[in-house]
């Protein structure tokens, strides 16, 4: 197979430029209208899980999506979660031009400056498979095909839905406890925290600000959930501070508090009992939809690993999380 490095190069940080980027896909539904279409380029892909064909050269000036295997369950809204894999195929020739590494992780959108890739993702069902005819520039940016590819060549992408979830806490919000602090959300889900002349806590403890009505996390599901983290302030002016990050063991980077948030990606968790306390007891028994928080002194804490995230061992911490789904 004759190598492109810069589509190839493109392929394998997919996963970070559509997450940040932060997809409508193909059957249409009363509950979701897709982005893209069916169209004449799309309708003639053959598509199964391993292989695509169909008559070349194939030019489409414009985003096509055709479905060659239905799936099953609600439309992907956006806001979702959804994790895919894709396939990517030479309009000109038909010959493979490689995959997605394992699978990919995003938010799903309908917004324009998305990739063609993320938008097609919107209103698709977990264990849809689905053909997208594109141009490079539309599936993954200017430039993105280097000297091999022109930004309106054709691009034949075959799209496999694996799972979706929640992108926020859909659950129905709870008055808050005494001594605690208020948590504040965003449109898109994000949280923040106020704290209002509070003493510091010196025992775990967690509060339920939406409660949700989805399964139940017991011990070793895997969950999937976002968060944000502070530290509880050293003085009672002080505000709270987010997690900076800080680095692994093995030299890879920890990014901040706020990272699940900012880069729309959920995070999975396995529940087990080898997790720091404070954590593992905010995750045990919370149901699907629920947000989820956790003030958690020290010895609750994360030991050793809190340089990680870039606080000290001995930091009272706050957590807040959204659990979305279980996998």
């Amino acid at each position: 197979m004759r190598k492109t490095p810069a589509l190839l190069s493109a392929v394998a940080v997919a996963a970070v430029l559509v997450a940040s980027l932060v997809g409508c896909s193909s059957s249409p539904s009363a509950a979701c209208t897709p982005n893209y279409a069916s169209g004449a380029a799309s309708k003639i892909v053959r598509a199964t899980a391993s292989t695509a064909s169909f008559p070349t050269p194939l030019v489409a000036k414009t985003s096509q999506v055709s479905v060659s295997k239905a799936g099953s369950g609600s439309p992907i809204q956006t806001g979702d979660q959804v994790d895919y894999s894709f396939s990517i195929y030479n309009g000109k020739t038909g010959e493979s031009l490689g995959a997605s590494q394992g699978t990919s992780r995003t938010g799903a959108t309908n917004s324009t400056k998305a990739t063609s890739i993320v938008r097609s993702l919107r209103c698709a069902t977990a264990g849809e498979r689905y053909s997208l005819v594109s141009t490079v520039k539309a599936a993954f940016g200017k430039g993105a095909g280097g000297s091999d590819f022109a930004d309106q060549d054709t691009l034949v992408i075959v799209v496999q839905v694996k799972d979706r979830f929640l992108g926020k806490a859909n659950g129905i919000n709870q008055l808050p406890l005494d001594g605690m602090p208020n948590v504040i959300t965003a449109v898109n889900g994000q949280p923040g925290i106020v704290i209002q002349e509070l003493s510091k806590p010196t025992t775990l403890r967690t509060s339920t600000i939406k409660a949700g009505s989805g399964p139940v996390i017991k011990k070793n599901d895997v969950a999937h959930i976002k968060y944000s983290g502070w530290t509880w302030p050293t003085s009672a002016s002080g505000t709270p501070e987010v997690w900076p990050g800080g680095t692994n063991a093995d030299g890879s980077t920890v990014p901040s508090g706020n990272s699940t948030w900012t880069t729309d990606q959920a995070v999975d968790i396995k529940v087990v009992g080898t997790l720091p306390k404070g954590l593992y007891q905010a995750l045990l028994g919370a149901r699907v939809g629920s947000q989820v928080l956790v003030v958690i002194p020290p010895k609750d804490g994360f030991g050793a690993s809190s340089s990680q995230y870039g606080f000290s061992d001995t930091d009272t911490v706050i957590m807040v999380i959204d659990v979305l789904g279980i996998a």
